[in-house]
């Protein structure tokens, strides 16, 4: 699958759970969300371009 396929469709899932959270009046984790889709499109990018090691977060998280 390209990357541009990956990203769509993690685009499109997250779209579809922050929606739900402002349907059920959850705004605060409709931001949790916002923020976590830019965490996971970065790492997605990241990892398929073979440059997780120069993610901060990537590198953190792998620590952990």
């Amino acid at each position: 699958m390209r990357l541009i396929d990956e990203l769509d469709e993690l685009y499109d899932s997250y779209v579809r759970a922050i929606n739900a959270a402002v349907a059920d009046d959850d705004l605060e984790r409709a931001e949790r969300l916002g923020a976590a889709y830019d965490d996971d499109a970065l790492r997605l990018v990241a990892e398929r371009e073979g440059k997780a090691h120069l993610v901060p977060q990537l590198r953190i998280g792998a620590a952990a």
